[in-house]
């Protein structure tokens, strides 16, 4: 009997999909709201990779705050969750080679899961409208954790890995979040440039990644790399 396929835990935004645009979208309705400047397209990219709370307190706070007062940040962010709602599809897309990678993965018996931080309900629509709901095995969101990334929880909760024989785990992620939720949970944490990680070039974090790859086509070569072949029993960590 072979041993239970890896599991391969896939972050979403800017590591399966570009969703610049349905983010930059909200961001501006969640400035309106609040009297604030709207902020252009390359300051959103430059400041998404750690949550929304993040985001529009980098966005928004003027120069002489440190962060937006809470009640305008509460503003903010129930304006910025009603428009992306809304707005979460505008202009999302694979990214190159996602389809042929994560189909490669599944025939290696991997089992696949993406692991966001994002809320279910706009997850969900993102992951549908993109077929992505019959390329993976399931959708992790926090709703389903009860923590966010970086938590180790966050990993643990996904399904199977606590099962005896569930096998080992790999991240796979274009930010600092999700390495450092592969770092809490013990497991190697494969970075995917080109993303989303505040401007930041996710292949020289340090400590750097297990590894980094330049475009979701060079996932099933990076597994392999890790030595995580499912067929191998000395795959899981």
């Amino acid at each position: 009997m072979s041993p239970t396929p890896r599991h391969v835990l896939l972050d979403l935004d800017g590591t399966l999909v570009d969703s610049l645009d349905g983010i930059h979208a909200a961001c501006v309705v969640a400035a309106r709201e609040i009297g604030r400047e709207v902020p252009s397209r390359d300051l959103v990219r430059r400041s998404i990779g750690r949550g929304a709370d993040r985001l529009l307190h980098r966005i928004l706070a003027r120069t002489d705050e440190t962060m937006l007062d809470p009640a305008i940040h509460r503003r903010a962010r129930d304006s910025f969750d009603r428009e992306y709602r809304i707005a979460c599809l505008a202009g999302t897309s694979l990214r190159d080679g996602v389809p042929e990678s994560l189909a490669a993965l599944r025939e290696r018996g991997h089992r696949l899961w993406i692991a966001t931080n994002k809320p279910r309900p706009p997850a969900l629509k993102v992951v549908e409208r993109l077929g992505l709901d019959g390329m993976v095995d399931g959708l992790h969101c926090p709703e389903d954790a009860g923590v966010l990334k970086p938590d180790p929880r966050f990993v643990r909760t996904v399904s199977g890995l606590d099962h005896p024989g569930g096998g080992g785990a790999v991240m796979v992620g274009d930010s600092s979040v999700d390495a450092e939720t592969a770092e809490n949970a013990g497991i190697p944490f494969i970075a995917v440039r080109g993303g989303y990680d505040e401007g930041r070039d996710i292949g020289r974090r340090v400590p750097r990644p297990d590894v980094v790859i330049e475009s979701p086509r060079d996932l099933p070569k990076a597994m392999a790399g890790l030595g995580a072949d499912p067929n191998e029993e000395d795959a899981v960590p």
